[in-house]
C-alpha cells in the first residue's frame, strides 16, 4: 500500500514539473500537481479492480478531463492549461518505448505485445477526454440558451 501513495506523489511531481516546463503559472502549479497526482491515483485504483489499461486510462483521463474543465472555470484559465500537466502521469512511454525496441530487434511477438498495450492506453486516454469534453460542451450549450 506505501508503493501506490509513493507513486501518487512522484505523478503529483512529475505533474508539476511539466507544468514548470509547460510555462503554468505559478499559483496554478499546485493544482496541475493535484490533479496528476489524483488522476494516477485514480488509475491505480481502476487497474487494480478491472485489471485493464484501457479501462484504467479512461477513468483517470475522465477524471482529469473533469478535473481540468472544473479548475478551469475557478481558475479562469483555459482547460489545456490543467489538462495536459494531468494527463502526463498516463501516457504510456515505456510501452511505446518497449515496442519500439523488440521491433529494432525483430521479436515481433514481444512488439507485438506492448504495441497492443500502449495502443490500448492511448485510447483510453482518447476516449475519456473526448466523453468528458462532450458532456461538457453539451451542458454548457444548454445552460446558455
Amino acid at each position: 500500500m506505501l508503493d501506490i501513495w509513493f507513486q501518487t506523489f512522484a505523478a503529483a511531481l512529475g505533474s508539476m514539473a511539466f507544468g514548470i516546463v509547460y510555462n503554468v503559472k505559478r499559483k496554478r502549479l499546485l493544482t496541475v500537481a493535484l490533479g496528476g497526482g489524483m488522476g494516477w491515483f485514480l488509475y491505480c485504483i481502476f487497474f487494480w479492480i478491472s485489471g485493464s489499461g484501457f479501462i484504467s486510462n479512461m477513468g483517470a483521463s475522465m477524471f482529469a478531463t473533469g478535473y481540468s474543465e472544473l479548475m478551469a472555470r475557478k481558475r479562469k484559465a483555459p482547460a489545456v492549461v490543467f489538462l495536459l500537466p494531468c494527463l502526463i502521469p498516463l501516457v504510456p512511454g515505456g510501452g511505446l518505448y518497449y515496442s519500439m525496441s523488440y521491433a529494432v530487434l525483430k521479436d515481433f511477438s514481444q512488439c507485438n505485445a506492448y504495441a497492443v498495450s500502449t495502443g490500448e492506453a492511448a485510447f483510453g486516454i482518447a476516449a475519456g477526454i473526448i466523453m468528458v469534453s462532450a458532456a461538457v460542451r453539451f451542458i454548457c450549450l444548454r445552460c446558455v440558451k
